[in-house]
């Protein structure tokens, strides 16, 4: 359910604000891998769900694209 929502709240965004969103995750990933190499993180399993986001969020832009294509 959570997903679902999640997905549901990414698509009714625009390109604009997904690629902010984008950015900011791929930060935060960032952020968490410098944390990880020192030993300063106890959830390393963030990591893998924040490359989850970024994984649905490009596949959005690119459903964008294929329907503005399409038009």
């Amino acid at each position: 359910m959570k997903k679902l929502k999640e997905l549901e709240e990414l698509r009714n965004k625009d390109n604009k604000t997904l690629f902010k969103e984008l950015e900011s995750v791929k930060k935060k990933i960032t952020e968490i891998q410098f944390k990880a190499a020192f030993g300063n993180v106890k959830n390393t399993k963030e990591i893998g769900s924040l490359k989850k986001k970024v994984a649905r969020i490009w596949t959005i832009l690119q459903e964008n694209v294929s329907k503005e294509s399409n038009k």
